[in-house]
């Protein structure tokens, strides 16, 4: 049927007021809600942890589609400012360790199955892929709207050393793209149609993941915050097994969510890459103000340092934030005044040391994650493709009507900003009649910018065309 690709995480910012840098969410936003608080708590009450072998299947999509309505309304819940009853069910019925679980099988799924399958699949089963990619998008914007909650963090209980190991490899992740300059750049509509489909995933899938990654630096923030909940396991394997600390460092060095495309600055915030204007220039970006809120935790906060063991590595990677700190920043993050006086102070004296011993700490251990590692992933690959190839068409389709049905249900555009006029970039109120995806401030920009939007607009509405003629033939 007329499926298209569910919307990608940028449609859904978090718009709470997280730190004194952030926006505040849209006053008298619209929309009917998704779901009523009674289905929100059934649906979230039949959550089961997902089997690695259960990725794909039938039943695997009806629990993507479940988390999905249940992510947007959650941030339905966020732009609203109103009850949020889907997070409060998250921990009223236990099940924030079901998503970090889930999380993790994802991350390992992509990681070692997918790269195997894409050549195979890609052409025939592309649909399916990605949404296996853009699952993992959906669980992390649901944690990360649940852990602005302290109460969720403490739900988290041992699995939370699974999800430190996530941001931690997230950060190292961001860390290597920003010094090798491979931050994904977003294809204009025109190059995405060019694409073939395996190279098309790969390019969603990488920006999916940067997205995610983004993310998980919220979440290292959120629990940092939290650091008095943690298991001492989890605060000291972040603090002295990952040393969480000196990786976030080299962010605000080289920010990976800064970049100059034509010319222009860009800043990735909210999920998208957005122009900066000149005068925001020295502006700190929501992903700027995270990582320097985590790093106020990480140096300041008691349990944090009570167990930090300081070397002289450490203390010069520290004293690299000592250029960064001006008026201007703590004007705009007044709460960092105290770190700039620690680390000013480590010029002149030696750092602290460590009030806790840490033989005294029982470690803990990513069981589920390495669990995951030992299995055969040529093995786990080659059952994947053979279970995908043998779902019959009838199968496939009706799934993917399903999909498309529950979009269909599903006011989407009052998740969007107001949309901009492509040719100038002023307030539209009109787009194409035709593909539907392009808008326009008049009649002008319109035919001004038709030249090239006419072969994007013919391939979109000839593959509608053939999709319904595909949907047709297989209903008969």
């Amino acid at each position: 049927g007329n499926f298209s690709i569910p919307p990608s995480p940028s449609l859904f910012p978090d718009t709470r007021q997280r730190h004194p840098m952030t926006m505040m969410g849209e006053e008298g936003a619209r929309g009917a809600p998704i779901m009523m608080q009674n289905e929100a708590e059934r649906l979230v009450e039949d959550l089961k942890p997902v089997k690695l072998e259960e990725i794909g299947t039938k039943q695997w999509t009806k629990y993507h589609q479940t988390l999905e309505r249940l992510n947007m309304q959650a941030q339905l819940s966020v732009m609203h400012q109103s009850d949020e009853f889907v997070v409060e069910a998250l921990i009223d019925h236990e099940k924030i360790d079901v998503l970090i679980h889930d999380l993790i099988v994802t991350e390992a799924w992509k990681t070692h199955v997918l790269p195997k399958v894409a050549d195979e699949l890609a052409s025939t089963h592309y649909v399916k892929l990605y949404l296996i990619a853009y699952h993992e998008s959906i669980v992390v914007s649901l944690l990360e709207k649940a852990f602005y909650t302290p109460t969720a963090v403490a739900a988290g209980g041992d699995l939370l050393v699974e999800l430190t190991d996530y941001c931690y490899r997230k950060a190292v992740r961001l860390q290597a793209e920003a010094q090798e300059g491979k931050a994904p750049d977003a294809k204009t509509a025109q190059e995405e149609v060019a694409m073939g489909e395996r190279e098309r995933l790969d390019e969603q899938e990488g920006v999916i993941s940067f997205g995610c990654a983004c993310s998980a630096i919220t979440l290292i923030r959120f629990l940092t915050d939290n650091a008095k909940a943690l298991p001492l396991g989890v605060l000291s394997r972040m603090l002295t097994d990952q040393d969480v600390l000196q990786t976030l460092v080299p962010l605000l060095d080289q920010p990976p969510w800064k970049r100059f495309k034509g010319g222009k600055a860009q800043v990735f915030s909210d999920g998208r890459w957005g122009d900066q204007p000149a005068e925001e220039a020295r502006r700190l970006t929501k992903m700027d103000a995270q990582v320097w809120l985590a790093l106020n935790n990480l140096l300041l906060a008691p349990e944090c340092r009570a167990k930090y063991e300081w070397n002289e590595h450490r203390k010069g990677g520290v004293m690299r934030l000592s250029k960064f700190f001006n008026e201007i920043l703590v004007d705009q993050l007044p709460v960092l005044a105290d770190l700039r006086r620690f680390v000013e102070s480590l010029a002149l004296h030696a750092p602290p040391a460590p009030t806790e011993s840490r033989s005294l700490v029982i470690e803990q251990l990513p069981e589920l994650w390495t669990g995951l590692m030992k299995r055969d992933w040529g093995k786990e690959a080659k059952a994947f493709a053979e279970r995908v190839q043998g779902t019959s068409a009838a199968d496939d389709l009706e799934e993917m009507k399903g999909l498309a049905s529950m979009y269909d249900a599903i006011d989407l555009e009052q998740f969007m900003e107001d949309p901009k006029c492509v040719v100038c970039g002023k307030p539209a109120e009109k787009r194409c009649s035709r593909c539907k995806l392009d808008w326009y401030c008049g009649r002008k920009c319109q035919v001004k910018a038709w030249k090239k939007h006419q072969p994007l607009c013919d391939a979109l509405c000839e593959s509608v065309k053939k999709q319904e003629q595909m949907g047709v033939g297989a209903g008969e």
